[in-house]
């Protein structure tokens, strides 16, 4: 399940999310992501992971409305998931990154054109994760 909350609609995977306000919580999560990236978002994506089937496939968020080098927070509340990179043109190369409950990851200039990223299926038990995806559409 996700939800897109922004000052400008947003387009990935052939669906368009129109813009919406900003929830007050949401607004003061943005101010604290801003200021640990050190640079200004908005949008946000939220996802919510029910359990270990819920995922996120291989990917790069690199839609041309987020330029060519976007930086993007990934924050998360809930339970703990594997968080995988893999190198475009060598997908042998992979890092993982445990991310859990308060956890925030930025990915920085480069990211999004020369690695890939997802969220894996776990058959391990695992409770509800929401994941917040700040962006800058531009």
């Amino acid at each position: 399940m996700s939800s897109w909350y922004g000052d400008a609609p947003y387009t990935y995977s052939s669906l368009t999310w129109p813009a919406r306000p900003w929830p007050p919580a949401l607004s003061e999560i943005k101010a604290q992501v801003e200021s640990l990236a050190g640079t200004s978002f908005n949008g946000v994506l939220a996802n919510l992971y029910r359990d270990g089937l819920d995922s996120m496939g291989w990917h790069a968020d690199d839609e041309p409305e987020l330029g060519p080098d976007p930086v993007i927070a990934s924050v998360v509340f809930g339970a703990d998931r594997r968080f995988v990179f893999r190198r475009k043109g060598d997908t042998a190369e992979k890092i993982e990154v445990p991310l859990g409950n308060g956890d925030v990851l930025i990915m920085g200039p480069g990211t999004q054109r020369r690695w890939q990223h997802g969220v894996p299926k776990t058959a391990k038990p695992v409770g509800e994760r929401i994941n917040l995806t700040f962006r800058r559409i531009i």
